[in-house]
């Protein structure tokens, strides 16, 4: 990841450089050497790097220097906002100012949420150059008009992908809107993110892409495998494994706050130094629970997705995705925890029946399948303790004795309950089913095909043919091999034929915001794709220019998709578009109305439970889509008592729900 350039090649402030020096900072990363520039000359960016390769300085450094050439130490007016999606990530890059920033006379103040807010305003009070929080802290303080930041020099999305996944849209703008829009605005991720982009473009900004290592998602020097197992096994295989690897330093993923607790606290019952850290924790306890853990007084940290994101813990030699991540990016983000700073890391994901949905989307995310393990009886472990009982609200280990006392103190959920909506109307989506078919075009541009020696040559040829940069985009077959250049030794000739991946919404997003960005037009786009449904959807302030005049503007774009999906890639014929146009209300509307829908399915769940205590017996729910079932399950995992399967075939299974 370092490269041959000193930060004395940089030009950087004299006492700047003394201070990294002082630190044992001395070469620059790849994506520290990619920005340094664009951020000293004050232009936005877009930086896209994989996990461990130094992002934290690739803005953090430039930004020290820009306050020290202007002059800003004399003016804490004058601020720099980091904007972090985790408590965990803003107390880290924090650390990095005032170890760094101290010596150079910059204040910083970290502003999450669970501290004390009286502590953090007196700290504010005296005077900062650094501001690095969390959305929602930093914008409740800005309401009760304790941070101003009419003065602020540039913001930063530090992890902006995972900013917008987790809900924090809203607090941006709110943010940005309350800035001058002279500020920088510099967005660092390990991952593409158009949401993070489309809000750049509405805020005026056209940020210079800075993209290192595209063609491969995953750091090189990490070794990950993936076992395909029964939920039985996970806990054996994962205790093998922490005991096969010697100073085992390992973090384990598993998807829900429930289960987390519980492998903690069984792998505690078997001697490990485990540790669960998740959202239930207070911060304070959180803090102290990763500074036992860089201090190895804790060798194996359970989480969530939570400490998915910007945890610099360098010597963490294995990760155990316990459970396959919903989202498929966060498996990147979870197994690049290690393998950091050039050092070789170990990545294991377990992959039992109930995991197998998220498998493709992994797949296809990152642009290959996983290596499967060779499994013998000898890499289970033989003396597994008994699962430990935790109480779903506590998540603290109660004894089995009192399981009855727990249940009948549990909380009943209020069937009579109204969910309260606004009196909202839809602006009613435009929807129509593509005419796909086989038809042919004159100078076919859907594939591309090539003779050389090189895959990899021919490969950039089609990316320059479709006019695309994503490598993963592309599907390559060999149509014929030729010779050897000298009969019989030299490179061989092969003709290759590429086409698109049928990706849609990744072939189509970018061709939609760049239209919408040369017409200056304040929309929002996003698309989707599921059970060969292609839905594009616009928000924003220009949407009633689309529904004018019978929506001929969303006709047009109608066309200009069919069109150019048409002419990209081999489209199914039984695929359907829909376009249509979202008012924010609605939306907000529309989860109520979920979020009821999912009481009302929980409360069937909660009356058939009584049955199989009352019975002994399992009972099968009513069948259910994917979504309804997903809700069961979650439901179920978080209650150590009961156990759901799928049963039956097709979308809409049957939930066999039974006694553990």
């Amino acid at each position: 990841m370092k490269t041959m350039k000193e930060f004395v090649e940089y030009n950087l402030q004299p006492e700047l450089i003394e201070a990294l020096t002082n630190h044992g900072f001395k070469h620059a990363s790849e994506i520290q050497d990619l920005t340094f520039g664009p951020i000293l000359d004050k232009k936005d960016i877009f930086a896209l790097a994989e996990t461990g390769s130094g992002k934290t300085g690739a803005f953090a450094i430039p930004m020290m220097e820009i306050l020290l050439e202007e002059k800003a130490l004399d003016n804490p007016c004058q601020q720099i906002v980091i904007l972090s999606p985790t408590r965990e990530l803003a107390q880290q890059t924090n650390k990095f100012f005032e170890v760094i920033g101290k010596e150079l006379g910059i204040n910083s103040a970290c502003i999450i949420g669970g501290e004390s807010i009286e502590k953090q305003i007196e700290e504010i009070n005296k005077g900062v150059h650094v501001l690095v929080a969390t959305p929602g802290r930093l914008n409740d303080l800005t309401k009760q008009k304790k941070v101003d930041l009419s003065n602020c020099l540039a913001v930063v999305f530090d992890e902006a992908d995972r900013l917008f996944d987790m809900g924090f849209k809203k607090d941006i703008e709110f943010v940005l809107n309350g800035i001058p829009k002279s500020r920088q605005l510099i967005m660092v991720s390990a991952t593409t993110n158009m949401e993070v982009l489309n809000t750049a473009f509405k805020y005026g900004s056209q940020p210079e892409e800075i993209r290192l290592n595209e063609e491969s998602m995953l750091v090189d020097n990490i070794d990950h495998k993936i076992a395909m197992i029964d939920k039985s096994e996970k806990m054996p295989l994962l205790v093998n494994q922490l005991r096969s690897i010697e100073d085992a330093y390992a973090i384990v993923f598993c998807n829900t706050q429930f289960q987390t607790h519980l492998v903690a606290e069984w792998l505690m019952k078997m001697k490990f130094k485990a540790k669960p850290i998740s959202g239930r924790m207070p911060q304070n306890k959180r803090t102290r629970l990763m500074e036992e853990f860089r201090a190895k007084e804790v060798t194996v940290l359970v989480c969530t997705d939570v400490a998915a994101r910007g945890l610099d813990v360098k010597d963490v030699n294995l990760v155990i995705n316990y459970d396959l991540p919903n989202e498929a990016a966060s498996y990147v983000h979870r197994i690049g925890r290690t393998g950091r700073a050039g050092k070789q890391g170990h990545a294991i994901s377990f992959c039992s029946f109930e995991d197998c949905e998220n498998l493709d989307p992994i797949y296809d995310f990152i642009g290959d399948k996983i290596p499967k393990m060779d499994l013998e009886n000898e890499d289970f472990a033989k003396d597994i303790c008994q699962k430990p009982y935790l109480d779903a609200k506590t998540l603290q280990v109660v004894e089995r004795s009192n399981d009855k006392a727990k249940m009948k103190s549990k909380t009943k959920r209020d069937d009579n309950k109204k969910t309260i909506t606004k009196n909202t109307k839809e602006i009613k989506p435009r929807t129509s089913t593509i005419p796909f078919t086989s038809k042919t075009f004159k100078n076919d541009r859907r594939f591309f095909v090539h003779t050389g020696t090189s895959k990899e040559a021919s490969q950039k040829l089609a990316l320059k043919h479709f006019d695309f940069d994503d490598l993963h985009l592309i599907n390559t077959e060999v149509v014929a091999e030729g010779g050897k250049k000298f009969i019989l030794f030299g490179p061989r000739k092969t003709t290759f034929k590429h086409t698109l991946k049928p990706i849609y919404k990744k072939v189509l997003t970018p061709f939609l915001v760049g239209i919408l960005r040369k017409a200056n037009m304040d929309l929002y786009v996003k698309a989707s794709f599921k059970d060969n449904n292609l839905k594009v959807t616009f928000t924003g302030n220009d949407m009633g220019l689309l529904l004018r005049n019978k929506a001929e503007l969303l006709t047009a774009f109608e066309t200009l998709t069919k069109q150019y999906l048409m002419r990209k890639l081999y489209v199914k014929e039984e695929v359907k578009l829909t376009l249509r146009c979202f008012n924010e209300e609605y939306s907000k509307d529309n989860k109520a109305r979920e979020k009821h829908y999912e009481t009302k399915i929980i409360t069937l769940v909660d009356e058939m439970k009584k049955k199989v205590i009352e019975t002994k017996n399992s009972v099968l729910l009513k069948s259910m889509n994917p979504a309804e079932r997903r809700i069961v399950h979650q439901y179920i995992s978080e209650d150590p008592k009961f156990n759901s399967n799928s049963v039956g075939e097709g979308r809409f299974k049957k939930i066999e729900l039974s006694l553990i």
